[in-house]
């Protein structure tokens, strides 16, 4: 099978793609920091300008594409397969920092639940990672794949944090849960992502998250009080089990601190929380809200929660363009793609 030819002028650079492959795959194969998140077709972050040639689309969430961006040559690189040689252009984010790798060293893992590890590292030089609260970064441990995990820190901070799932057959958050320690060390490579906080946005911040979504919500949330007091913000934790809101106590504490921050768990089944309600996360939204009109949205979690938060916003009254959305998809649901 033929293969077809994509430049991109900003890398200088022309990659073969292999029929039925991604332009996204193929950039990121070939070591190019090419803007992405989900890699699904759930997000926006990969937007891109079909300058020259022809591509099909596999299928993808049409709040991330809309009809008539698709109708100005704009594609997903995630989702785009080329049909003819092309040439793309990658959106590019004045706001954010150009990707770059930092040699780090862990000085603690609390394991904070039978699923979750809060990993803090330093870099081992006095620099320190440039990123926008809401990013995320790949964390290469030795000998290990790549993996993607969000700052859970503010900008600046000296001490990075990530709350990193445990999964049985995962590599790398197997190796951190149960053999991780401090002094281990790792290449980091950031920033990535689109669903930063946009600190020009007059209106509230909500964001609804689910698990470890908590992360970026967590950095976007200490940004936005230092940066922008008396801005009206709130988090919608949702998790299974009671077990998942694993840093109730803290955010708890922080709502009792700041007035205008308002933290509310929620759980899907078995008995809660401090402050927790057993009941769907949009359910609890429509307890409080009439209308999310004027909002600035974030949503971090799983594809699913992602994809139902994005279409409930909408139905609320969020702009699109208000709607940020960072899915996070297991390396394996990435390999069965």
């Amino acid at each position: 099978m033929a293969n077809f030819k994509v430049s991109i002028p900003q890398f200088e650079t022309t990659l073969e793609v292999r029929r039925g492959f991604s332009i996204l795959d193929e950039a990121l194969k070939a070591g190019l920091d090419y803007p992405y998140a989900c890699r699904q077709g759930n997000c926006s972050s990969c937007k891109s300008i079909l300058r020259k040639g022809t591509v099909t689309h596999k299928s993808y969430d049409p709040t991330a594409l809309t009809d008539e961006e698709k109708n100005q040559n704009v594609i997903l690189a995630c989702r785009a397969m080329p049909t003819s040689d092309c040439e793309v252009e990658f959106i590019e984010d004045a706001d954010t920092f150009t990707p770059a790798k930092y040699e780090c060293v862990v000085t603690s893992i609390d394991r904070v639940s039978s699923e979750i590890a809060i990993l803090k590292a330093k870099p081992y030089s006095s620099a320190s990672p440039m990123f926008c609260a809401g990013q995320f970064a790949t964390l290469t441990f030795a000998n290990l794949p790549a993996r993607e995990y969000s700052f859970a820190n503010r900008p600046g901070a000296a001490e990075l944090e990530f709350h990193i799932e445990y999964y049985k057959h995962g590599k790398v958050s197997k190796h951190v849960y149960e053999r991780g320690e401090p002094s281990d060390r790792f290449v980091l490579n950031a920033p990535f992502g689109s669903a930063y906080l946009r600190k020009e946005h007059p209106g509230p911040i909500t964001m609804v998250v689910g698990g470890t979504g908590l992360a970026p919500a967590k950095s976007i949330l200490l940004d936005a009080l230092a940066s922008m007091p008396g801005r009206e913000i709130r988090i919608y934790h949702s998790a299974r089990e009671a077990n998942g809101l694993y840093q109730n106590e803290e955010m708890l504490k922080l709502a009792e601190k700041y007035p205008r921050f308002g933290y509310f768990p929620v759980i899907t089944r078995g008995n809660g929380v401090d402050a927790a309600r057993t009941t769907d996360v949009f359910i609890e939204l429509r307890r409080h809200f009439e209308t999310l009109h004027g909002h600035k949205l974030y949503t971090c979690g799983s594809p699913g929660l992602v994809a139902n938060c994005q279409k409930f916003a909408i139905e609320m009254g969020v702009s699109p363009s208000d709607c940020h959305a960072d899915p996070f998809v297991s390396a394996s649901a990435m390999v069965a793609e």
